[in-house]
């Protein structure tokens, strides 16, 4: 890295930030109107929704960083060619691979800082986000579906409701059945947690056993059973894949796997993930593309449009091709990356009949 690749990567971050922040200021006004039928609700205020709203930030923004540095690189190459620095660049022995490869690394240097910041950052605060204004609401911490979320441990299908503080649950059924899968015992506690030990603490706990010589019921208000599961991917099966980082994703995804569970919505958004860390630096070399040449002379506001324009299309189809993976039979490990394809097509069509400006 000499001289010029730190001034092409200082100008396209300088660019991106400001970007990041109209985007930014953006998502906090939607998010926070978008709260206005829950405020009153419970303890649920003006306060406690301007609170939501910033720790939704991140995610929030998560979503639209390829746009964010698409538009920011615009911005800055865009700038620089107008002033004739890119040209100034090539003149002196900068050939234009060269300056492809400079705006590469920025692209693949900005993914790093901003998606590897964003992954660990914003997972952790959208769940608090979600358990907070649920906790102001309704007073209790996170509700599943109306069926609650599933897990397996050996022979046992269990049923958690909801999510309680320190990864505790709520509304826990437990399913013991045999070999033929007929239904031996069932547990129903209204709160559990697992310790560090890997045992099932429950609490107000009735049971139902089913015998050849009938069925008998019991209670007790406290009761300690041995587990294989692991309390944190426990928590994690009971959270949406899009409040998972990509490590929390790939734990989880080999969890399913190892209990022949269906993998395919975890999958999808994992490759989906990774595809648009991978995009990052392809859009900034389109932004290149369109920074040379004839293109220099065009206005930042008409590079912003284009922008907005391009990032638009390829955040509508890549969730348009996410939901109807849904729906067709289509690989998870596919699915993600052809928004990711196309894009790179475009630009490689674009660099093959480039012009020297």
């Amino acid at each position: 890295m000499n001289i010029a690749d730190v001034y092409l990567f200082r100008a396209i971050l300088k660019a991106t930030i400001v970007v990041g922040f109209v985007f930014a200021s953006l998502s906090l006004f939607v998010d926070f109107v978008s709260q206005s039928d829950d405020i009153g609700v419970g303890s649920y205020g003006v306060y406690e929704a301007i609170q939501y709203s910033l720790m939704k930030l991140p995610s929030s923004l998560m979503k639209f960083i390829p746009i964010i540095v698409l538009i920011g690189s615009l911005v800055a190459l865009g700038n620089l060619g107008k002033n004739s620095e890119l040209i100034v660049l090539m003149s002196s022995g900068f050939s234009f691979f060269r300056l492809s490869l400079s705006v590469f690394f920025s692209g693949t240097l900005l993914a790093l800082i901003f998606s590897g910041s964003g992954e660990y950052l914003s997972s952790p605060l959208e769940r608090y986000a979600d358990q907070f204004r649920t906790k102001n609401k309704f007073n209790i911490e996170t509700l599943g579906d109306s069926g609650g979320f599933w897990v397996i441990d050996e022979t046992k299908i269990i049923n958690i409701n909801f999510v309680k503080e320190n990864n505790s649950f709520g509304e826990v059924t437990i399913f013991e059945i045999d070999q033929d899968f007929a239904i031996q015992k069932i547990s129903k506690a209204s709160s559990a947690g697992i310790d560090d030990y890997n045992q099932w603490i429950l609490s107000n706990l009735s049971e139902t056993l089913f015998s050849d010589d009938g069925v008998e019921s019991n209670f007790s208000r406290y009761q300690i059973e041995r587990t294989e599961l692991d309390r944190d991917l426990v928590s994690l099966s009971v959270t949406d894949s899009d409040e998972l980082n990509v490590i929390e994703l790939s734990r989880f995804i080999d969890y399913l796997e190892n209990n022949n569970l269906e993998t395919k919505t975890y999958l999808t958004a994992f490759h989906n993930r990774l595809a648009s860390f991978m995009i990052i630096p392809i859009l900034a070399l389109l932004a290149l593309q369109m920074s040379v040449g004839s293109q220099r002379k065009r206005g930042s506001g008409f590079r912003i449009l284009i922008g907005m324009i391009i990032g638009l299309a390829y955040f509508i189809s890549q969730n348009t091709i996410l939901e109807s993976s849904q729906i067709f039979e289509i690989r998870p490990e596919i699915i993600g990356y052809i928004p990711l394809a196309f894009v790179s097509l475009i630009t490689m069509i674009l660099f093959s009949i480039r012009r020297t400006p």
